[in-house]
């Protein structure tokens, strides 16, 4: 009896679910990853120059990834142009990583379903652990007005956490970096 209440009890602390096709979290540590990245990027030697920008990536992302990556630019000193002709410098940027992984731990009993009495049974966590990580990973390339490579490619990584840990049933809590400020620039600013 005494462990209906707690699953009575438990049940009524989840979460519910976005309403947005990824949760403010999952943003978060998307563009957390991706500002770390572009922090360790060094645009030094296009300070000043009319620059095109190209991004590709495989998820949606990349939409979001390119206006961030262009607005960083601007902000370094590169003067981003959007056609390619009037450019003196072509920045074609991959990402090759540019999401949000999770992992879970638990141990205790995950939520099931009786199939006779159709009667749900909530998940009763001793140990929770979930992991959110974002990561973003970029493979840059620099070339002239000619086509002509500038530098050799730069990769670049950033990342970012939200862990959720649950203990006993009741006691929850998280750490993440989601507001540890990112790491200085990569070169120097104008």
């Amino acid at each position: 009896m005494a462990w209906i209440g707690v699953a009575a009890l438990t049940a009524a602390c989840s979460m519910t679910p976005t309403a947005t096709a990824r949760s403010t979290i999952e943003q978060r540590l998307l563009s957390r990853s991706l500002e770390r990245a572009l922090a360790r990027l060094d645009v030094s030697a296009l300070g000043g120059k009319r620059v095109f920008v190209e991004l590709d990536g495989l998820t949606s992302d990349q939409v979001y990834a390119r206006a961030l990556v262009r607005a960083e630019l601007r902000q370094r000193g590169v003067l981003v142009v959007g056609d390619a002709s009037e450019a003196e410098a072509r920045i074609q940027i991959i990402a090759s990583g540019l999401g949000v992984d999770q992992g879970e731990t638990l141990i205790g009993i995950p939520a099931t379903t009786v199939p006779v009495l159709s009667l749900s049974i909530p998940e009763i966590a001793l140990f929770k652990f979930v992991r959110h990580q974002g990561l973003t990973e970029m493979k840059v390339y620099a070339y002239d007005r000619d086509g002509r490579p500038l530098d050799p490619a730069a990769s670049t990584r950033g990342q970012s956490r939200y862990w959720q840990f649950t203990i006993l049933v009741l006691i929850k809590f998280t750490h993440d970096d989601l507001d540890d400020t990112a790491p200085s620039p990569a070169g120097p600013s104008p």
